[in-house]
């Protein structure tokens, strides 16, 4: 598969009428779609299948990193 740069994006929240850092990560392509700006020190590589099919944009709350295996903390 190929790979694919996705970077975190801000964007404007007409609810809440400031800028906020959007859930999903974006390629350049897919930040200039949604109307984003791009944090430039944020570049992650993925696979591009791990992108939402047929979007330049991961699924909400995408982690780039997911924990796996046995719990190895608890947090309080």
């Amino acid at each position: 598969m190929s790979k694919v740069t996705v970077f975190r994006v801000s964007k404007y929240d007409i609810a809440t009428n400031s800028t906020i850092i959007s859930r999903r990560m974006a390629t350049r392509e897919g930040a200039q779609i949604m109307g984003a700006r791009i944090l430039e020190d944020t570049a992650t590589f993925i696979d591009a299948s791990q992108l939402e099919p047929g979007e330049q944009w991961t699924p909400i709350n995408f982690s780039p990193n997911p924990r796996t295996g046995f719990q190895t903390q608890v947090l309080t």
